[in-house]
């Protein structure tokens, strides 16, 4: 049981050194990074409201995930197995929502490939001026 622990304890503690070095809070758990992803995809289910300077920031969270599931470290204890089917869940309606979106150049991973079809007026206007997509608003 204290094996369990221990590993339990290395995936948090590299968790948050990976947060902390890569500019998001070292208080962040792994539980809240997800719950964020989660709530994102919903926010872009609906229709997403911000600036596209704000739909990438709030991105950026994916791709934190990523780095998280693509630690070394982290790749050695059994909590990443947990941590990768919850990322998982949240990935695949928003790969669903981006296969009815468009295609924009650049980004690292599939998530910053595509951008969703539906948004609110700002990002829309965003969107058109940057791509030349006409995106429907909510």
């Amino acid at each position: 049981m204290l094996q369990g622990k221990r590993c339990a304890v290395l995936f948090l503690d590299r968790f948050r050194e990976l947060a902390g070095d890569l500019g998001r809070s070292p208080q962040l758990t792994p539980y809240r990074a997800i719950e964020e992803w989660s709530e994102f995809v919903d926010d872009c289910v609906e229709g997403y409201e911000g600036t596209l300077f704000e739909y990438w920031d709030d991105i950026s969270i994916r791709g934190f995930l990523q780095r998280v599931i693509d630690d070394p470290v982290v790749r050695e204890v059994p909590e990443l197995e947990w941590f990768k089917s919850e990322v998982r869940k949240a990935d695949q309606e928003f790969s669903d929502l981006l296969a009815q979106g468009f295609e924009v150049r650049g980004g690292r991973g599939w998530w910053e490939r595509r951008i969703p079809r539906v948004g609110g007026r700002e990002m829309a206007a965003n969107v058109n001026e940057q791509y030349g997509y006409e995106i429907d608003v909510v």
